[in-house]
């Protein structure tokens, strides 16, 4: 039985070039070309004489600003990662309440994770962790630790003023983030893409969870049967009908 071996995360060397404004425009000229292809057709299914084809020029080009595929690959990894949460990063909800600023947080990363180029980043990830593991785990703290290091920042903002009690801010803000995307990202990575209602059904949810919990003093758990979803679960029946 054969036994596959991971690709270390790697500095591709480059030979170094002078930077140019030219060199800066064909430097994302071919990253942008090659974000395209990588998420179309995988990291396997893209090869240099391609991207080349596509952008013009010579290989030359790829390896003087990239190194080779690879070097290549960890920008483009790198660059999305930096351009989905760019609108996120700089959200500001301290001068909100704690149900309006989740409430903003949580509809503004849904927006990023259910658009269909973060599908497609995320399941080329998925596929190419195997062969790169240390640049499944860049884009891990890139983008989920990210996201949940704002959240949890506002979190403890909110503990400092007295509206939440203390806990663990990084833990508070993991259990959102997890409550309003895990189930909704799975679907939509499968092509089963909520609503626009579902989305804001898990928002609403998520925020009277995170505050009430399930103790009896608690505002009513909004439903999913509140949000129409065609051809999914039939509660009333009590039985769950679910489509795989």
């Amino acid at each position: 039985m054969s036994v596959s071996t991971a690709t270390p995360l790697r500095e591709t060397p480059r030979r170094a070039i002078r930077r140019t404004r030219r060199g800066d425009e064909k430097s994302e000229q071919i990253r942008s070309i090659a974000t395209e292809l990588f998420l179309r057709h995988g990291y396997e299914g893209v090869s240099v004489d391609e991207i080349v084809r596509v952008v013009g020029g010579s290989k030359t080009n790829v390896y003087n600003h990239f190194g080779n595929k690879e070097g290549l690959f960890v920008a483009i990894v790198k660059g999305l990662c930096d351009d989905l949460l760019a609108s996120f990063v700089t959200i500001d909800v301290s001068k909100l309440s704690v149900e309006d600023g989740l409430r903003s947080l949580g509809s503004a990363l849904l927006g990023i994770l259910l658009q269909e180029k973060h599908l497609a980043f995320q399941r080329l990830i998925i596929a190419e962790s195997g062969r790169f593991p240390a640049l499944g785990r860049a884009w891990f703290e890139s983008g989920q630790e990210t996201a949940r290091s704002i959240i949890a920042r506002f979190v403890e903002q909110q503990q400092r003023a007295g509206r939440l009690r203390r806990s663990d801010p990084h833990q508070s803000a993991t259990l959102f983030h997890d409550m309003i995307s895990f189930d909704l990202l799975q679907r939509a990575m499968v092509g089963d893409r909520p609503n626009d209602d579902e989305v804001r059904q898990r928002i609403e949810a998520a925020i009277e969870v995170f505050l009430h919990g399930f103790d009896r003093t608690g505002a009513p758990i909004p439903s999913p049967s509140d949000a129409p979803r065609s051809g999914r679960r039939n509660y009333g029946s009590g039985v769950a009908q679910t489509r795989c």
